[in-house]
């Protein structure tokens, strides 16, 4: 268990921390890193990972459901926590935001290849491509429930890139055609850069502070999006056939920690932002015991 920790969870940590400690000491916003994570590198990283991936078309269609399986069943297990725990209609929506959504971007994509090698990013970047399809526009309808803003959100959502890049390397897939090298080392090269700047973005979150002024909904979200996260994935695993690396791998990324762009939604429709952004914080921080736990079963015992 020590080696996965050393090996596989503290490196993450390690780099997240380096982006929480520079704007501690250099306090300021992002600039461009953010946008540039999310229009230029992850993009890049996306359509290199699909066209490289050697994984068959049945698994990954297996992978594809048991992802948006465990997105709705969290959705459902988040609204009935949230109903029990009696919360309003804003506090409600930012639990349905931090329990339905894990990290598969920031931590997903690294914790998998380095717990499961070049495969385990494969499943990964699969994993990361169909919850980024959902994420905006569930999340979005998530927030707003009760603060409807129009079309903004939605065609904000539109002009992600990530969400074009799926048919364009599945048409490029499909026809046989090989990228010219000039162009395929240049995203590949973009690729490689996604996960240390979505590790800095992740730190820039983390030194954003926590609010406890709710201890037992920020309790329980954490243990929803950690703990249900995982055992909801399980089962989907298990029902839909998947064995080996790609078993493993979506039962780890649907048990991290709740994603970075809810903070981002919950922003934008008064969604308990501060709870939302105290959860994504904490729960990653938990996260380092859960996670390494759940490797090394998966590792001992799969």
């Amino acid at each position: 268990m020590l080696n996965v920790f050393f090996t596989v969870v503290l490196p993450i940590f390690l780099v997240a921390s380096l982006g929480a400690l520079l704007q501690r000491v250099r306090p300021g916003s992002l600039g461009m890193l953010g946008p540039a994570a999310l229009y230029l590198l992850s993009p890049a990283l996306v359509l290199d990972g699909l066209l490289k991936t050697e994984l068959s078309a049945d698994v990954s269609l297996k992978i594809i459901s048991a992802t948006v399986g465990t997105v709705v069943c969290m959705v459902v297990a988040s609204w009935i926590i949230s109903k029990i725990l009696r919360h309003d209609r804003q506090l409600e929506s930012a639990f349905l935001l931090t329990g339905t959504f894990a990290n598969a971007g920031n931590m997903g994509l690294p914790i998998a290849y380095l717990a499961f090698g070049e495969e385990g990013l494969a499943v990964a970047i699969l994993i990361f491509v169909a919850q980024g399809s959902l994420s905006w526009p569930l999340g979005i309808y998530l927030a707003a429930r009760g603060h409807a803003n129009g079309w903004q959100p939605i065609l904000k959502a539109l002009k992600v890139p990530t969400l074009y890049t799926v048919p364009i390397a599945l048409s490029i897939r499909a026809s046989g055609w090989d990228l010219p090298l000039t162009l395929d080392t240049t995203i590949s090269l973009m690729a490689d850069a996604t996960i240390p700047a979505m590790l800095l973005v992740l730190g820039y979150q983390l030194a954003q502070g926590i609010q406890f002024n709710l201890p037992l909904s920020l309790i329980s979200a954490i243990v929803t999006r950690l703990i249900i996260g995982a055992l909801v994935s399980v089962g989907l695993v298990e029902l839909f056939g998947l064995s080996g690396i790609a078993r493993n791998t979506v039962i780890v990324v649907s048990a991290m920690p709740t994603a970075v762009f809810t903070t981002i939604l919950a922003t934008e429709f008064q969604a308990a932002p501060r709870f939302v952004a105290s959860v994504v914080v904490t729960s990653t921080v938990f996260s380092l015991i859960t996670l390494t736990v759940l490797i090394d079963l998966l590792q001992n015992f799969s």
